[in-house]
């Protein structure tokens, strides 16, 4: 018998097919026909078991011959390798691992793809078989689980609170994306100062003054803190002030950013930033210097910084434009977002690291990445004194502005150069190697809306300077072309270009240290920056010598003409800031703050007072009314019984009152004699609350506020960084959960 599938042969009984294809197991069988159907014979050995097989499987077989005979052909030795790994993995285990990958990823601001790269992956296996890393999706899914987790955590804490301050600011990445961050100040019942990330999230609006305010609003609101807002703290921006006229409560006390203040006075007091083009090509023999050396803007307007409040009408158009005045020129963002850092301790001479919000790399070059870091700090920056300059101001020498930019221009003409970079680098491996003082630091330039970094840019080029000598010395000696060799003799820091970077140095060092000490989070700044500012003035510089260098004398002056000072109601709570006021200014405050708790007495007064009053009326008036005159009918109708008793109370509780300002200036004397620290200002309240109860009501709403918005760019810097081009498929609204994420995991570990 014939047919197209193969061949057929039939006797009595049995029914033997060869199949065209056939399987590995048939060379250990042989199919029979029985009444029962097709069966299979087993042919090893002596066996002859006859097994069935159903629907034409071949699976018994295969099972028969493994687990009977033992042939290692059908033993599937990787399947039960691999089965074998994931047995080792329970799901209470896996959970744990991945939350720990979440977490990883927020705090670290590493990539969501991270843990899924090949190599990271072998290595999992390696370190854990059978682990497999969440994908990016499931990521991005726990992400917004864990921030509205964190987020109701945060709205039952704020329930809480009977007052809370904020800071708030603007910031644009490189993708010209707008962001909005607001950060929440308090101190607890145990006088513990507290920070945390309200909201971080994109804006994309219009910078009008009228939308940003709406805009805080309805977000407080949300947050249900708007009524227990008692101060903003923000930069100088016109539309930053304007919008506190849009807020439907008008007793929010504005607090402008101090360290901003700071960095005006510096900027402004020693004409750092002012466009002297013409006067540099003067003075570099006609060299024509590219353009990538001018990097002085002409579009900036004046503020004038002694009062604030006329801004408005000094950049009236920018307002009128309604933007931030951002910039456009952006570099690329980098790994090493914040390389522009110093140590706290200046011991070592050398930046690092250390002390600044997010930083990757002490050894890093790249100082472009401050200009991707968009904010306001540009504003009130002075760049055409012949404009805007006071004649009765002291005006700042000329050798400084031309020093600092022949110190820029030198840094950039190092950095464009990879021969000089190279020799620069060769020599500083070389001074480490034969010298105990290394230096550690790579060379910047400084960034106009930096604190401090002119200061730091100035810094570490007089670490650099053995270095540099050196390079002026074997100029001529390196593979430069003839042009390059001329800038670098029209550049040259010959001894008083270095006398005068020194005496920079020394006058701003105290600045940079009190920039760093009004920037802390985790301690109250508003009554320490009273207390350094006027510091600053009286041991610093009103402090002229005739012995001095008349050029420090004149870096005194011009600094001393642009230091103001501000509200000093906040400052008068904290032992350090009443310290340095005047018994005028002391009496000032005292007179306000009787006013103040006289108020939050009255409410509760009024209606015990009603009540008395009514009882003693009946029994009295018939008798007084006769004896009364017309003069002491008009009295009363000025001064009711109501009144005359609100008077009495009101002299008691001043009573009350002058006695707690005397025994708090007693304290606050003894405490400022015997502390090491600026920082324990709350250990003082914590201490003697119990001594000035009425005081101590206000020091959670006054030391709460601070005194700059340092937090908030703070919360921008690791923004930036989380940002940066190797996470660019990160959106907007992840970007600002891990922002919001990082802050509340920090506090939690």
């Amino acid at each position: 018998m014939h047919n197209d599938g193969g061949s057929v042969e039939k006797n009595e009984s049995t029914v033997t097919i060869r199949s065209a294809k056939q399987s590995r197991v048939w060379a250990y069988f042989e199919r029979i026909y029985v009444d029962e159907g097709l069966r299979a014979k087993c042919l090893v050995g002596d066996c002859s078991k006859i097994l069935s097989t159903p629907l034409h499987s071949t699976s018994t077989l295969i099972r028969h011959l493994r687990d009977v005979h033992e042939l290692d052909e059908f033993k599937p030795k990787e399947k039960l390798v691999y089965r074998s790994k994931h047995k080792h993995i329970p799901v209470k285990l896996k959970k744990q691992l991945d939350r720990a990958v979440v977490t990883a990823i927020i705090e670290d601001g590493r990539c969501f793809g991270d843990f899924s790269k090949s190599r990271f992956r072998k290595f999992i296996q390696l370190a854990l078989p059978g682990y497999k890393p969440p994908h990016r999706i499931s990521i991005s899914t726990q992400l917004k689980r864990l921030h509205t987790k964190h987020f109701f955590i945060m709205l039952n804490s704020l329930s809480e609170l009977l007052c809370i301050s904020v800071s708030t600011d603007f910031w644009s990445d490189n993708k010209g994306i707008s962001f909005l961050v607001l950060t929440g100040h308090y101190v607890t019942n145990d006088f513990v100062s507290k920070s945390t990330i309200l909201r971080f999230c994109s804006f994309e609006k219009r910078h009008f003054s009228h939308l940003i305010g709406l805009e805080i609003e309805k977000l407080l609101i949300e947050l249900q803190v708007f009524d227990k807002v008692t101060s903003i703290t923000c930069d100088s921006a016109p539309n930053m002030i304007k919008m506190f006229d849009y807020f439907s409560r008008l007793d929010i006390t504005r607090i402008r950013c101090h360290a901003h203040l700071l960095h005006l006075i510096v900027c402004n007091g020693l004409g750092l930033w002012i466009d002297n083009k013409e006067k540099i090509k003067a003075t570099t023999n006609d060299t024509n210097l590219h353009d990538s050396e001018i990097r002085l803007s002409d579009s900036l307007q004046k503020i004038n910084i002694i009062d604030d409040e006329q801004l408005i009408n000094e950049v009236h158009v920018v307002q009128s434009d309604g933007e931030h005045p951002d910039t456009d020129d952006e570099r690329e963002d980098s790994d090493e977002e914040d390389n522009n850092n110093i140590n706290q301790g200046d011991d070592g001479g050398n930046f690092s690291d250390e002390g600044d919000s997010i930083s990757i790399n002490s050894e890093s070059d790249i100082e472009g990445s401050d200009d991707s870091y968009q904010n306001n700090f540009e504003v009130g920056i002075d760049v055409h004194p012949s404009e805007t300059s006071d004649l009765l101001s002291p005006e700042p020498d000329p050798r400084i502005c031309l020093v600092v930019e022949k110190s820029r221009q030198l840094i950039d003409i190092i950095k464009d150069s990879s021969i000089l970079s190279s020799f620069i680098k060769k020599k500083k491996q070389e001074y480490n190697q034969y010298n105990d003082s290394k230096v550690k630091c790579s060379l910047f330039l400084d960034v106009r809306t930096r604190w401090n970094s002119t200061y730091k840019m100035l810094h570490t080029l007089n670490i650099y300077r053995p270095i540099i000598i050196e390079l002026f010395q074997n100029k001529t000696n390196l593979d430069i072309t003839k042009k390059q060799q001329q800038r670098l003799n029209a550049l040259e820091l010959r001894s008083d270009c270095w006398y005068v970077i020194e005496l920079l140095i020394k006058i701003l060092k105290p600045f940079y240290r009190a920039t760093k000490a009004i920037s802390g989070s985790d301690y109250p700044t508003i009554g320490i920056t009273l207390f350094i500012f006027r510091r600053l003035e009286k041991d610093l510089l009103s402090n002229i010598s005739p012995t001095d260098d008349p050029l420090f004398n004149n870096m005194k002056e011009c600094l001393l003409s642009k230091m103001i000072y501000y509200n000093m109601l906040y400052g008068y709570f904290d032992p350090y800031g009443i310290s340095v006021m005047t018994n005028n200014e002391i009496s000032k405050i005292e007179n306000e703050i009787k006013y103040i708790i006289r108020q939050q007495t009255s409410n509760s007064s009024t209606q015990g007072s009603s009540t008395t009053s009514s009882n003693t009326n009946g029994s009295s008036t018939t008798e007084n009314e006769k004896k009364k005159s017309l003069l002491n009918y008009f009295l009363d109708s000025l001064a009711d019984e109501d009144t005359q008793h609100v008077k009495k109370q009101s002299s008691t509780l001043n009573k009350i009152l002058n006695d707690e300002f005397k025994t708090y200036k007693k304290l606050a004397g003894h405490f400022v004699s015997t502390s090491t620290d600026l920082h324990h200002s709350l250990q003082f309240w914590k201490t003697n609350k119990s001594l000035l109860p009425n005081l101590a009501t206000l020091v959670q709403k006054c030391l709460a506020s601070p005194s700059t918005s340092t937090k908030s760019e703070s919360a921008f810097s690791l923004s930036a960084y989380y940002g940066r081009k190797q996470r660019a498929r990160l959106s907007s609204k992840n970007l600002g959960l891990s922002v919001f994420l990082k802050d509340k995991l920090s506090n939690e570990n």
